[in-house]
């Protein structure tokens, strides 16, 4: 009787950690975002201090080369990757800004589109329209 109740228990422990249809998933961000409008503000023989304060930190350095700085961006939309994109900034021998590599998508996503995914019911009262 006990391997019998040890077992559904288990069973149960087992599918909870399933992910069952109908469960909302959220947007997630990772990275930083780049838009076009900060890439074309760069000028070469900026600082790293000038690139940081227009761009943030880097998501990666290369541990051996300073020279290079990785920007890195992936939207994910319920379990789907919808945007990525990887910008790289290079940088001369004496430390400035020399040119970047990779490119942005032309569309911009804002935290409104994300609202439009929500279910209606489960929408705060400030995101549903008034009446």
């Amino acid at each position: 009787m006990r391997a019998l109740i040890l077992t559904g228990l288990l069973g149960f422990a087992t599918l909870s950690g399933c992910t069952f249809p109908g469960v909302y998933k959220l947007n997630v961000q990772q990275g930083n975002i780049v838009t076009q409008d900060m890439l074309a503000e760069l000028k070469p023989g900026m600082t790293d201090r000038q690139v940081i304060y227009l761009m943030g930190n880097p998501v990666a350095r290369n541990p051996f080369s300073e020279q290079e700085w990785e920007y890195l961006y992936t939207l994910e939309k319920r379990d789907e990757i919808v945007k990525r994109y990887h910008v790289t900034l290079h940088f001369d021998a004496q430390g400035l800004y020399s040119h970047y590599t990779g490119s942005v998508p032309d569309d911009e996503f804002s935290e409104d589109d994300q609202s439009k995914d929500i279910p209606e019911e489960e929408k705060p009262a400030s995101l549903l329209p008034s009446e």
